[in-house]
């Protein structure tokens, strides 16, 4: 019997800072880059009046970021290279204390907000009562549960993209939720961790994105709302986001190749690779990967002779994702009652108010973050709880189970504040976001507006690796500019609907799969997979349906195509790519643990 994925050791490999043909690759992508937007054509739009516009320069430290770690595989190093230079670009020329003052105001501040440090209690919690249920042996049964259903590497897969849209409120909880307890199956099924990763993260922002109660949606309400108001359109914030929900084209487009591709089982690029490696050679790791969590030792499996039941994990779970939906909506409702409001159960505008109240910093310090941490406290609680009081466990073993996550998380909270340093630098430091914005002009086609939004949103996104971030600055900024260039006189207001969904999709975009996102980190943390392998074979997959959303979508009926069509015409795009330019995985002889 072939040793689990948990089981496998990294072999030695030839550091890749030594390998010629990578700096040779590096150097070419980053002159390139960097010729490329030093030849864009740039122009103040009116709605940047007094605004700080960055330089050309200022796509340095993402694009830093992003080749340092594509070609030579370290994201520590990449982070490391991206944030000096952020902060040579942003104090020069006092390159001497450049990297110390960047420390101050791109790091430390990230350290203050209570927001990111509860996410780092979260993480702590959850992983911490994964940890627990995990060696009581209740993941292992609950993967014999769904082993009964899941009877091969393709309906496994579609499992675990419908897990995904099971936790569609949050998209934190949904990716460590889901990464964590569908990684053994996975694993059984010899499907590569790369591929969970990708469903996992696929199943995130885009779920959370489109869902009508979400802790998105109160701040996209919010922002839409603001907006509206300002340039003096009737419709409130939750009516613009009704309206634009068909015109999400990113967003459905990438659940529609999810599924797809999923259910057809197959694939092309680096992720058939990474199949083909898991499914013919048991290794759901690549040789020399390094996962940003694993589980791993003797200490982390299940005692022998003691019962698995999947009760013990279904319980925990179930404590953390209703406990956390119920105290959003408790909280908000008594906040919506103290400040003078009304709030009934049967109204779906009351449930986003209730939402809103809990994800508003302003309102509630730390946001629905605060929330989350507390469920999964009690989550692990009731964890202890059940093992120790079913004698699968001592108190002394459930508690060292538990501190397991200590030692397997310090390098994903490296990541976490670096990433957050350098969303910092591309916004506060350096400017990326007004440089990238100043792309667009105020003098267009109408009918290029929304492909032209949504390829801005999207870069922005994908380089300061934040979605929030980017919503926050381009909404504002498209909306006072599409009224302008007369978007919201168009028949039915079409040009301005798509603008407006075409910067929550480019946002989506870079939280999908940006090596600098939060939800991308924490799709390799949760899923066992190394970080870069992540990326690298998930950014094909998006750059195809980002694609497809902007020529079938964006572009097309901004050109006069009926809206309904592109859920006609990209399943049949997606099958035929798949059909054309992919393979069918080799099927695996059977489950790689029958235990």
């Amino acid at each position: 019997m072939q040793s689990t994925a948990d089981d496998q050791r990294p072999s030695p490999r030839r550091s890749p800072w030594r390998q010629p043909r990578r700096w040779g690759a590096f150097v070419l992508a980053t002159v390139g880059g960097c010729a490329l937007f030093a030849a864009l054509p740039t122009s103040r739009p009116d709605v940047l009046e007094g605004a700080v516009i960055g330089h050309w320069t200022s796509v340095l430290p993402p694009l830093l970021t992003v080749w340092v770690a594509l070609c030579f595989h370290s994201l520590a190093g990449a982070l490391i290279i991206g944030f000096v230079s952020g902060c040579l670009l942003a104090f020069w020329p006092d390159v001497w204390i450049a990297v110390p003052l960047g420390a101050r105001e791109f790091i430390w501040v990230n350290l203050t907000e209570q927001f990111n440090l509860y996410i780092f209690g979260f993480l702590f919690a959850l992983v911490g009562m994964i940890h627990v249920t995990y060696r009581a042996g209740g993941i292992h049964g609950l993967i014999h549960w769904m082993a009964r259903v899941a009877r091969g590497p393709r309906s496994t897969k579609v499992a675990t993209a419908l897990a995904g849209l099971a936790i569609f409120f949050d998209d934190y909880s949904n990716t460590i939720v889901v990464g964590s307890t569908m990684r053994r199956l996975t694993d059984r099924w010899k499907i590569s961790r790369e591929k969970l990763a990708y469903l996992v993260d696929s199943t995130t922002a885009p779920v959370a994105g489109l869902a009508l109660l979400s802790t998105w949606i109160a701040f996209e309400v919010f922002l839409f709302g603001d907006a509206a108001a300002r340039i003096g359109i009737p419709q409130g914030g939750y009516g613009i986001f009704l309206a634009i929900l068909p015109f999400r084209f990113y967003c459905w487009g990438t659940l529609i190749f999810v599924f797809m591709s999923s259910a057809l089982g197959r694939d092309y690029g680096p992720m058939y690779r990474a199949e083909c490696r898991a499914a013919l050679e048991g290794k759901v790791l690549a040789d020399g990967a390094h996962p940003l969590a694993s589980g791993g030792d003797v200490e982390a499996e299940p005692l022998p002779g003691k019962p698995q039941r999947g009760w013990n994990a279904l319980i925990p779970l179930a404590v953390v994702v209703l406990g956390t939906l119920a105290s959003i909506v408790g909280l908000g409702r008594h906040k919506l009652l103290v400040a003078g409001g009304d709030f009934s159960f049967w109204s779906l505008a009351d449930w986003r108010d209730a939402f809103g109240m809990v994800t508003n910093p302003d309102v509630t310090p730390g946001g629905a973050m605060k929330v989350l941490f507390w469920a999964s406290v009690a989550g692990g609680v009731t964890a202890v709880w059940l093992a120790c009081g079913q004698r699968i466990l001592t108190l002394r073993q459930a508690g060292r189970a538990y501190l397991r996550a200590i030692p397997t998380l310090w390098m994903a909270f490296f990541i976490l504040i670096m990433a957050w340093g350098m969303s910092k630098i591309c916004t506060d430091g350096v400017h990326t976001d007004t440089y990238l914005v100043s792309l667009l002009g105020d003098r267009m086609p109408l009918v290029l507006l929304p492909l032209l939004v949504f390829a801005v949103a999207s870069g922005m996104s994908f380089a300061t690796g934040t979605s929030f971030g980017t919503m926050a600055m381009l909404i504002p900024i498209i909306f006072t500019l599409a009224h302008a260039l007369g978007a919201y006189a168009t028949d039915g207001h079409l040009i301005f609907w798509l603008c407006a969904a075409a910067v929550l999709d480019g946002s989506i975009l870079g939280d999908h799969c940006s090596p600098i996102s939060d939800t991308t980190v924490l799709s390799s943390i949760s899923s066992g997979c190394d970080h870069i392998d992540h990326v690298a074979t998930q950014i094909p997959y998006a750059l195809t349906v980002l694609l497809l959303a902007g020529v079938l979508g964006y572009g097309a009926v901004a050109l006069g195509m009926s809206g309904w069509l592109f859920f006609v015409l990209q399943p049949v795009a997606v099958a035929l790519i798949l059909l054309i330019a992919g393979r069918r995985v080799p099927v695996p002889v059977g489950p790689l643990d029958h235990s």
